[in-house]
């Protein structure tokens, strides 16, 4: 016995969520081989030849948009582990003699994500006309009158 719908005989289905996308990872070799660049300093093809790689392909796999996402989260925990010293140093330069090198080095160092950042928001604005408004505060007029225009003032 067949069933009927009331209001007509196409029935419309319901949307299906989407299913979240495949994030592509990255292989042993080339995590290890990024793990000794981040954190060990090491070369280019120091890295590749101790993780089992060529240098060709490691060069190569940089290109790909998730290899590179995974080394600068690397390099942003890198960061985060290295300044967690940062204030103390501060302070033990601060009681200690004139040390300004460290003190630039501290400040380079807090400022390379930001940098980053605000490179990144002032490139990719979006579709449309940015505009920006930079308010400069005026030089301060001098009014006071040189001595020659005094002199010609006298005459």
């Amino acid at each position: 016995m067949p069933q009927y719908v009331a209001f007509g005989a196409q029935t419309t289905r319901l949307p299906t969520p989407d299913r979240p996308k495949r994030t592509k990872r990255v292989g042993k070799k080339l995590f290890h081989a990024i793990e000794l660049i981040v954190f060990e300093g090491k070369e280019l093809g120091e890295a590749a030849a101790e993780a089992g790689l060529t240098t060709y392909t490691l060069r190569q796999a940089f290109a790909r948009p998730q290899v590179l996402a995974h080394l600068r989260e690397r390099r942003e925990v890198f960061r985060a582990a290295a300044s967690g010293k940062n204030i103390l140093r501060l302070c033990q330069i601060r009681d200690a003699a004139d040390n300004m090198p460290a003190v630039n080095a501290i400040k380079t160092l807090e400022l390379i994500g930001d940098d980053e950042g605000l490179m990144r928001r002032d490139i990719d604005t979006g579709p449309g006309i940015s505009i920006r408004i930079v308010h400069q505060s005026p030089q301060p007029i001098d009014i006071t009158p040189s001595p020659s225009q005094i002199i010609d003032a006298e005459q």
